[in-house]
């Protein structure tokens, strides 16, 4: 990896920025924003990477623990937090879209999944970035999406990742009510298997060099174990303190579920995801 500074990272805030370019933080300020302009337009959202050589983008499934990853990486010595709007998923987007600027004098590591149904925009990375693709059993990504998550943002995930896994005609009728359309159960439940099932394709677009698929669950239970080869990957500097950082989260969501939900989870949701387990660090088949 190129930059080798040891320096503690410093934040990358609007003062970074060109005053010709903080308009944009401006009309781009939520991710309806987002959504609505950038999302919808032609090209590719991550228009921006070739800018940041040496990045390392983190991303998987909503809720599955992304964003403690990435804040764990951004904090490395070498590395700089993003702090631009209320959102740092959101600078992000804004920098790979190439609608902001980010200083050059550091590296980044960019949360991506807001990406969803443009996850081919992955072919465009390049040999010195990396990919970190997290999975997280579906029990506890379900019921954060369900209890924990605002009400767009499932929406968005639904209808770019779980719409286009389903022929129902009503399951498809996403912007009407249960029993017209789908439930929010259904919603999380069909956007997880979509987004988990992403990573079968982006394997075939990146080299082994360029991915690691982590299990968010054996991260959590052992990060004294798991960090140290996630920033090796990264190229990261890792210092063992960063695994008293690693948040565990409550026990037993499975059974905060209601009976109907854990076995829409299981018939929709648990084959996906115990396929895809197979691609994770650490896990064996045969």
């Amino acid at each position: 990896m190129a930059n080798d500074n040891s320096e503690h990272p410093r934040t990358a805030d609007r003062t970074c920025i060109p005053e010709a370019q903080r308009a944009h933080l401006r009309r781009y300020a939520t991710w309806q924003d987002f959504h609505s302009g950038v999302r919808r337009r032609s090209g590719s959202l991550l228009e921006g990477l070739p800018r940041y050589p040496d990045c390392v983008l983190v991303a998987g499934c909503q809720r599955s623990g992304t964003t403690m990853l990435t804040r764990l990486i951004a904090a490395a010595p070498g590395f700089t937090r993003l702090a631009l709007t209320a959102d740092d998923e959101l600078d992000a987007a804004l920098a790979l879209a190439r609608l902001i600027d980010l200083p050059l004098e550091y590296r980044y590591c960019f949360q991506t999944t807001y990406l969803n149904e443009r996850y081919e925009d992955y072919r465009t990375l390049e040999s010195g970035q990396r990919l970190i693709w997290v999975l997280r059993n579906p029990y506890s990504v379900v019921y954060s999406m369900l209890y924990n998550w605002q009400r767009f943002g499932l929406n968005e995930l639904y209808e770019g990742c779980g719409v286009p896994d389903t022929s129902d005609p009503r399951l498809r009728r996403t912007r009407l009510i249960w029993p017209f359309g789908p439930s929010r159960l259904e919603k999380a439940c069909l956007a997880y298997r979509g987004k988990v099932a992403q990573i079968r394709a982006i394997r075939d677009m990146l080299s082994p060099e360029q991915l690691l698929t982590v299990d968010y669950d054996l991260l959590v239970k052992a990060p004294e174990h798991w960090l140290p080869r996630i920033f090796d990957f990264a190229g990261a500097p890792y210092d063992p303190s960063y695994a008293q950082l690693v948040r565990h989260a409550p026990a037993n969501k499975a059974r905060r579920l209601s009976l109907r939900a854990r076995r829409l989870v299981e018939q929709l949701a648990l084959p996906t995801y115990r396929d895809c387990l197979k691609f994770a660090a650490g896990h064996h088949t045969g």
